[in-house]
């Protein structure tokens, strides 16, 4: 009920109050002058803000007439508050011509294709991407959207983390929408919604931020599966040379950067991790041998390790430092082997770490993380995709090993766009969340920049975790 006393104007979600106080004085009745709030506002908004009186006779008249309504309703005080609601000025909000249109549901925790089919690792970080049709809007807006998602019980909503703005004149398609986070609605899936299992997600509003909900067409439900996943049992061993008098080791940035893109970019949920760093077997400046001595030390820790205990499951690493980029420190990685036929954690490898300064396209701190995935890859039986190929006049390029990489140039994706990657972000390094377009990364077994994992290496590495995992922990 609006008051007598007042003036009330609905703005668009919580309304400003502005408040006058008006007294009645002996001899004399006039107005107080307003507060701050109130002149601003009367300065600023002019008649929006509310009444105003250009006279002091007027102000008399009406502080007259209030004052007597009180008088006749009983009350016992003579000064009183007038509390006005000021309308704030209407945003230019998205909306719908009939109902606006879904392009689809896509949930991601690495790579994904529109049907979802790439498997999902159950308490693995999940991000939800939501794409609406621009065409499907009557004017250009701001739109968001909430989520429910159920486990077989009550539905429980989940907001997204951010707004898009659509324009039915420019009308994207979806692949452009795929490729860049900020042209989708997104939405990360709480802790209680991954665990193993059957999870269905249902779009229940879409609306204009500050606005009302969109009428929202089909499809607007989605069910999906999470599946359990060993863990990646992984011990990195950094190795201390010394250079010019000097000890040399991998700073604990380059063993961060490491660990963390292994948790976002492989198949598997949690790592049991472990690092240390111990004096290496091998001189300065390095030579074409020393991965090989690298290898070859790492190996003989292993065995003495797993004699006494750790999980035969566990994967051996080297971290060699590459000395702030001179000359003569940069260790090529390499893999003892490759087992191809069947788990074999047993097999180590070893690589570099350093600043990238734009190697391979990497310009955050640290280039252990994708190079160090590449070379882990092969312990699990990955080969080379051939790019960019071979040149035996320079000697530059990548053997093709594996024949069955199924994308064309080593990326992520078919030509038509099919995968998009998604790098779920850690804000501890600091990564941030990002969409890896198909077509502009490519897989981490190549030699190729811009280095993500597609679909084909994700679900090998998934098959080879599950076998190794089958091994037990202890050699029988």
């Amino acid at each position: 009920m609006i008051p007598e006393s007042g003036i009330q104007f609905f703005g668009k979600q919580n309304a400003e109050t502005i408040t006058w106080n008006m007294f009645r004085f002996h001899g004399n009745e006039t107005c107080s002058k307003a507060g701050p709030a109130a002149r601003a506002s009367r300065g600023e908004a002019g008649a929006r803000a509310g009444p105003r009186w250009k006279d002091r006779q007027g102000c008399r008249s009406k502080a007259r007439e209030d004052v007597g309504h009180m008088a006749r309703s009983g009350r016992s005080f003579v000064g009183y508050q007038r509390t006005h609601y000021r309308r704030l000025r209407p945003l230019g909000l998205a909306a719908s011509a009939a109902v606006i249109g879904v392009r689809g549901i896509e949930v991601s925790q690495c790579i994904q294709d529109l049907d979802n089919s790439v498997p999902l690792i159950a308490d693995k970080t999940t991000v939800v991407r939501l794409y609406l049709d621009p065409a499907t809007l009557g004017k250009a807006g701001s739109v968001t959207a909430e989520l429910a998602w159920s486990r077989g019980g009550a539905e429980a909503y989940l907001p997204a983390l951010n707004a898009v703005r659509l324009d039915p004149a420019k009308n994207e398609d979806i692949h452009a929408q795929r490729s860049d986070l900020e042209k989708s609605v997104n939405f990360r899936l709480p802790a209680e919604a991954i665990g193993a299992g059957t999870l269905r997600l249902r779009l229940s509003r879409v609306f204009a931020p500050g606005g009302s909900d969109l009428p929202v067409g089909a499809p607007n439900t989605v069910d999906v599966d999470f599946v359990s996943a060993p863990p990646l049992r992984i011990r990195v061993i950094g190795l201390r040379y010394r250079a010019g008098g000097k000890p040399v080791a991998p700073d604990a940035i380059h063993f961060n950067y490491f660990r963390s893109y292994l948790g976002r970019a492989y198949p598997v949920a949690s790592l049991e991790w472990s690092q240390i760093v111990v004096d290496a077997d091998f001189g300065s400046p390095f030579n074409a041998s020393t991965v090989d001595l690298a290898n070859a030390q790492i190996a003989a820790l292993r065995g003495r390790e797993v004699t006494h205990g750790v999980d035969q499951r566990t994967h051996y690493f080297g971290l060699v430092d590459d000395n702030g980029g001179l000359s003569g420190y940069f260790m090529r990685g390499k893999a003892y082997a490759i087992p191809s036929s069947k788990p074999q954690p047993d097999t180590v490898a070893s690589g570099p770490c350093g600043t990238p300064r734009g190697l391979a396209g990497d310009r955050d701190l640290s280039y252990a993380d994708w190079y160090g995935a590449h070379e882990l890859g092969h312990t699990f039986g990955r080969y080379h995709p051939g790019f960019p190929p071979y040149d035996p006049a320079t000697k530059a390029g990548q053997d093709a090993s594996d024949p069955a990489f199924p994308y064309a140039g080593g990326f992520i994706s078919t030509p038509d766009g099919r995968y998009v990657g998604l790098d779920t972000g850690d804000p501890d390094l600091p990564a941030p969340m990002m969409a890896l377009p198909g077509l502009g990364y490519h897989d981490v077994m190549t030699y190729a920049d811009n280095q993500w994992l597609s679909a084909y290496t994700y679900m090998a590495i998934l098959e080879r975790l599950i076998a190794e995992d089958a091994l037990g922990p202890a050699i029988s």
